[in-house]
């Protein structure tokens, strides 16, 4: 049976794809489907993505912008990742 993946593990897996897969700098923003392109080459499912993407933004490592769809790395969430 296979372990799901805590909503901070998928927080740091959309840090990384923001700095390591995008190469982004903070205050750069991706958009949903940025993330869901590569989001199951990395052994994720799509209902993991909600959960990190909240932890991200309560720990202040990313802005969800007004649309909820875009989201902006923050100075704190690039030096976290």
């Amino acid at each position: 049976m296979a372990t799901m993946p805590t909503p901070e593990e998928t927080a740091r897996e959309i840090l990384t794809i923001f700095v390591h897969h995008f190469n982004h700098r903070p205050d750069h923003v991706l958009r949903v489907n940025n993330f869901t392109a590569v989001w199951h080459s990395r052994g994720l499912e799509a209902a993991d993505f909600k959960p990190g993407m909240i932890f991200a933004a309560q720990q202040g490592w990313v802005e969800v912008l007004p649309n909820g769809e875009s989201f902006k790395l923050t100075a704190k969430g690039f030096s976290e990742a």
